[in-house]
């Protein structure tokens, strides 16, 4: 049984493999994935937003496939990767039903389809380390007396899990910490306190993390104020933001998806006696509980930020049905249900961000974005008379918008940001050759005025707005003004005048 398990665990990570690789060709990078291929161009300790693992990856992937869709392919093939880890690591708890159930669900679900599972983002190289930590702990917590010189490599393998997951993204700390409560508070676990292992894998993930705390110290500290800036207080509760962080992690995973992942972690904590179970809570609750309550007070939050944890309740979520012996035609009904929605979602996403079809079919109210408009490709902004000549640079005005140039245009022009909050734009190099040279400033037709007033005070003398317009298949989608200045008179990049926000 176990052997056609895990036949079948391959044929479902090898077919969402493919369609994973299908959405990434048929969909362009977003504006979060066009920040990271831009500002990955240069190789840098650590970056603004997160720490570098993902900016590394898409850095050497830029080199080798080029930038664009191709820099999702080791991020398509990582997740893969961790798909059989968790596989495997529920196989061993709870067996190889339980297994199966866990790993469709996972790749079914939108945001591990997509996000985790596709885009240039943290979230699949933290995963990944996530995923490696908890197989090889799992096997030092609940496989009968483990052999010496295997439970020194398991506890080896756990701390390179632990550092990957920390060069990603700092929500890992929440992870170790969940881990360490775990052995506290499992009476068969607390005599790994008195083994030098725990303290080897401590000391690992410290050192593969260095360079984050490295860079941090060369820039002040930015990163951490940027991400910690999030939980300070705003003056009083907001239950808005916080209904909204619950919905959206019912949307990213699919309420009929949603509502046994919450069962599987009820019945969960009800049987915490049980190790296996208790561990995958220890797991899965810090980064929901954490990101699910902050907005009542913080910053308003992203559902993905408590993506981590509804990982590891896929393996309960298993349990829990596996226990329930529901008849395979059931599962099975639920699977095509899901996959067909997934599908269709995914092929609707892809046909509007590339056309725009469905906003012309069913036009939305004034004032409201179009979500799609995020992934539509730049490559436009070429052929404007602005870039013929090269220009030396060019400016942006948003941090947002200077990803999209910056692959729009090809990493022979550098791209930087005048602004307020200018990101990783802040940070990266080869500005200082720039001074007294031409540009030109990219700006939204409606910012122009204020934009203009900004950047007057770094160049000698600032030309005449051409307005410029990108079409998705015809029809106008963005209005911009593309601006000739003259003579750099300050050095790029211009830094945050305030701590980073």
């Amino acid at each position: 049984m176990t052997e056609d398990a895990d036949r079948l665990a391959a044929a479902i990570i090898a077919g969402f493999l493919i369609a994973r690789l299908l959405f990434a060709y048929l969909l362009a990078p977003g504006i979060d994935e066009s920040y990271t291929l831009a500002v990955a161009r240069s190789l840098s300790l650590s970056y603004l937003d997160h720490p570098p693992l993902h900016q590394w990856i898409a850095h050497f992937a830029a080199l080798a496939l080029g930038e664009g869709a191709a820099g999702r392919l080791p991020f398509i093939i990582l997740f893969a990767a961790t798909g059989w880890i968790l596989y495997r690591l529920t196989r061993d708890l709870f067996g190889p039903r339980a297994a199966t159930i866990a790993l469709f669900s996972l790749n079914v679900a939108p945001f591990f389809f997509a996000s985790a599972g596709s885009w240039v983002v943290p979230d699949g190289p933290l995963l990944f380390g996530l995923a490696v930590a908890a197989w090889a702990l799992a096997r030092l917590f609940f496989v009968s007396d483990p052999d010496r010189s295997r439970v020194s490599g398991l506890w080896l393998l756990a701390g390179v899990g632990l550092g990957l997951a920390g060069l990603s993204k700092y929500s890992a700390a929440l992870s170790a910490a969940g881990l360490a409560a775990f052995i506290l508070l499992a009476p068969k676990q607390r005599r790994w306190l008195r083994h030098a292992g725990p303290y080897v894998a401590a000391a690992v993930a410290l050192a593969m993390t260095l360079p984050v705390f490295i860079w941090n110290a060369q820039h002040d500290w930015a990163s951490f104020q940027f991400q910690g800036a999030r939980g300070v207080p705003g003056g009083g509760l907001r239950p808005i933001q916080f209904l909204t962080m619950v919905a959206g992690q019912v949307i990213y995973l699919l309420p009929w998806i949603f509502a046994p992942l919450a069962a599987g972690m009820a019945d969960a904590w009800r049987r915490r006696s049980d190790e296996r179970r208790l561990f995958l809570l220890c797991l899965a609750l810090p980064p929901i509980l954490v990101f699910t309550i902050t907005p009542l007070w913080g910053a308003r939050g992203l559902p993905q930020w408590t993506m981590p944890g509804w990982f590891f309740a896929f393996p309960l979520m298993g349990a829990w049905l596996d226990e329930r012996a529901i008849d395979v035609r059931a599962l099975r009904r639920w699977a095509f249900i899901s996959s067909g929605v997934l599908a269709t979602v995914a092929a609707v996403a892809a046909l509007q961000s590339s056309t725009g079809w469905l906003t012309r079919l069913a036009p939305i109210q004034f004032g409201v974005a179009d979500p799609t408009l995020e992934a539509m490709d730049w490559r436009g902004l070429r052929d404007a008379p602005a870039f013929n000549p090269r220009p030396a640079f060019v400016v942006a005005a948003k941090w947002s918008d200077a990803g999209k140039i910056a692959l729009a245009l090809g990493p022979d022009i550098p791209v930087f940001v005048i602004s307020g909050d200018p990101r990783g734009w802040a940070f990266v190099s080869g500005g200082a050759a720039l001074l007294g040279r031409d540009g030109v400033l990219v700006v939204r037709t409606g910012d122009l005025p204020a934009e203009l007033a900004a950047a007057a005070s770094a160049f000698r003398s600032v030309g005449e707005p051409r307005s410029w317009t990108l079409t998705r298949n015809g029809h106008r989608e963005v209005e911009l003004a593309l601006v000739p200045v003259k003579g750099l008179t300050r050095e790029l990049p211009i830094p945050y005048p305030v701590a980073p926000r």
